[in-house]
């Protein structure tokens, strides 16, 4: 039923996309009984009529998104990409199944602005913002970015992000940008043009300018993972004392930028991949001459972006997180997502039932 949810959310979810959440087994048996289908022109799971009606009828008097798909394959792209992030967040135990931006009161959560287009009014208008997550008392404005992934118009984006989430009433705001790896992030947003185009600025100049704190998220396990700790309130001073133990020592008042202080050093939690912090961090400690930060991150981030840009410069001494601090921290959810394998009920409590299905 998760599985069916998600491509009515979605609309597109690539094969190697899903399989990260569901088995082959759950997928073939799903497409066997006519519930699910693949899309000829982009190779995508899509949601059958059949599979429609059977989510209409055990989620009756319940908001679902509409059924109509785009099939010009920039949308069809567009479509395929917000998957990802939605099952990354999913995987993560984030609610993505939110009808309403004021869903996401009930944090975690993530909200997909084009699932409400097409309602009347559309307060989003044409902007780039891809998600809103609502994690640990923050909200994000969840950006997809790509090599060449061209211009925006970021004082709208600034705006609609804004005007949306006043409702929320959440204490912090932050932007989420997130992609299929780091390279192909920090190509765009550290890339810079000299070109001027009017209002319409490229990811590198937005992230220049953006004031708000900036997260950098890979839709793969290291994601999940982020998510996850993302999700906790508070969660660079919890898990930086999981992590240092006896070797914490508050941070001092005159480095706002470090988490705690590490044998004398500044020491950050940099596994939330907010890399202007760090940087900020590290010309604050170069300038107090306190020797270079110490950063902990997930150790996927380290070998693929904190390795070579901090440790190999010298900047920073670099260390990952262990397998105990993050069980520590995360408790049960460590393990990862495991979609209960029980009988699914309906909000009513009747039981969904589905006869044994026969090889396709």
């Amino acid at each position: 039923m998760e599985l069916l949810r998600l491509l009515r959310w979605c609309r597109f979810l690539a094969p190697a996309t899903l399989e990260t959440a569901f088995t082959k087994a759950e997928i073939a048996n799903l497409a066997g009984a006519g519930y699910i289908k693949r899309h000829a022109k982009s190779g995508a799971y899509v949601l059958t009529v059949k599979g429609g009606r059977l989510l209409g009828d055990a989620f009756a008097g319940d908001t679902l998104p509409q059924m109509q798909r785009a099939y010009r394959e920039t949308d069809i792209q567009r479509r395929l990409y917000i998957a990802c992030l939605t099952v990354t967040a999913f995987r993560a135990g984030v609610h993505v199944f939110t009808d309403d931006i004021e869903d996401l009161r009930k944090e975690p959560a993530l909200f997909l602005p084009s699932n409400s287009r097409g309602r009347g009014a559309n307060p989003w208008a044409n902007t780039r913002i891809a998600a809103v997550a609502a994690l640990g008392g923050t909200a994000y404005a969840a950006h997809y970015v790509r090599s060449g992934i061209g211009r925006i118009l970021f004082s709208d984006e600034l705006a609609a992000f804004a005007r949306n989430i006043s409702l929320l009433r959440t204490p912090a705001q932050a932007f989420l940008f997130f992609g299929d790896s780091y390279g192909e992030l920090l190509a765009e947003l550290e890339h810079s043009e000299e070109k001027d185009e009017g209002r319409l600025i490229s990811y590198g100049e937005a992230y220049r300018r953006l004031r708000l704190p900036a997260h950098l998220l890979t839709c793969d396990d290291a994601g999940v993972t982020q998510l996850r700790i993302m999700s906790t309130p508070n969660y660079r001073a919890k898990l930086t004392r999981i992590a240092l133990k006896s070797k914490y020592t508050p941070p001092p008042e005159d480095l706002p930028q470090c988490d705690a202080l590490f044998d004398g050093a500044p020491f950050l939690l940099a596994a939330d991949m907010d890399l202007r912090r760090i940087d900020a961090a590290a010309h604050a400690a170069r300038e107090r001459r306190c020797g270079p930060i110490v950063l902990a991150a997930l150790e996927a981030q380290a070998e693929a972006v904190l390795y070579g840009r901090y440790r190999d410069t010298g900047k920073a001494r670099v260390f990952t997180l262990t397998d105990a601090a993050l069980k520590e921290f995360l408790g049960a959810e460590a393990a990862g997502r495991d979609p209960s394998q029980l009988l699914f009920t309906t909000a009513k409590g009747e039981v969904i039932h589905a006869p044994l299905i026969k090889a396709h």
